[in-house]
């Protein structure tokens, strides 16, 4: 594919019934990257990545791949593959059939790379699907995600099911998969800690909207933490964007933009205010909180 751009969203939404899943998202995606999204339950990961791959249509607004439209295209669906926990393969074919069916569906298909990963997993290839525990249907659905070396791979929370060790693996493989063959992978988690090594870019949403599309130079820059006596801290924040504030007696811990000018921060300093980073999962935690969930409003200067 030779189009720069491909996924470009202008105001797509999509309602169920009287639920907004999704809610006028504007953004697009450059090529070969791989971009994190990241949200809480509900907030509409699932649904952005079902229409990216034609199983849903818009309710209002448009998505193209590539610059054209998904919804029954071929050539698009082709060069692509959707893995979640819900993918379907026929349950009483035995694995080395669906993988040796993997040519016929995708374009890029690697034979030998998804029979390498299969003796990686230790994967029987004589078991029918029907017979795999949890973590080897994830295991074997991962196998067949990277094995297509589709140019957009859509992961949905694709580690679902699988200890620590293997989830590193996997990001592992992953990583030296795609730095020799470069594709468009998006990657849905809410274990960004996890996959914050892999991603360039972060696509942020809150109950369908988004909230942030930055670089993760970009976030993991966003957000510093002062650490300190609250009645310095309190009125110092008070014409500051601020991500979340937890008071302790007479001290405080307040997280805001990383906006500082010099002058702030000789004045910090002077007043023995410890500053330090926001972690980025962290700085996704308070973008996308709740009202419920309290914040600088709850607390008087």
């Amino acid at each position: 594919m030779s189009v720069e751009k491909v996924i470009e969203c202008c105001n797509l939404t999509k309602k169920f019934n009287m639920k907004t899943a999704l809610n006028n998202l504007t953004f697009s995606l450059d090529e070969n990257k791989i971009i994190g999204l990241i949200g809480r339950n509900g907030a509409g990961k699932t649904t952005f990545l079902k229409t990216c791959a034609g199983y849903i249509k818009p309710s209002a607004g448009s998505i193209t791949i590539w610059g054209e439209k998904v919804f029954n295209n071929i050539d698009v669906l082709s060069n692509m593959i959707f893995v979640d926990e819900e993918i379907q393969y026929d349950t009483s074919s035995r694995l080395k059939d669906i993988i040796d069916l993997g040519k016929t569906y995708y374009k890029s298909w690697d034979n030998k790379f998804a029979l390498k990963l299969a003796r990686y997993f230790n994967l029987d290839l004589n078991l029918k699907y029907k017979k795999l525990s949890r973590g080897m249907k994830t295991q074997f659905n991962i196998i067949m995600g990277l094995s297509s070396r589709s140019p957009l791979t859509l992961l949905d929370e694709p580690t679902l099911g699988l200890d620590a060790a293997i989830r590193k693996e996997f990001y592992n493989i992953l990583l030296k998969d795609y730095m020799e063959n470069p594709r468009t992978i998006i990657i849905s988690s809410h274990l960004l800690s996890e996959i914050e090594s892999l991603l360039e870019e972060i696509v942020l949403i809150k109950e369908g909207s988004l909230v942030l599309h930055e670089s993760v130079e970009t976030v993991q820059e966003y957000g510093i933490y002062l650490n300190g006596k609250k009645d310095i801290i309190l009125p110092f924040i008070q014409n500051k964007e601020v991500l979340n504030v937890e008071v302790y007696g007479n001290d405080a811990v307040a997280a805001i933009k990383n906006d500082l000018n010099k002058n702030e921060t000789t004045y910090l300093s002077e007043n023995s205010i410890d500053i330090s980073k926001v972690p980025m999962q962290d700085v996704c935690i308070f973008l996308t909180k709740s009202k419920r969930e309290g914040g600088f409003d709850e607390f008087e200067a």
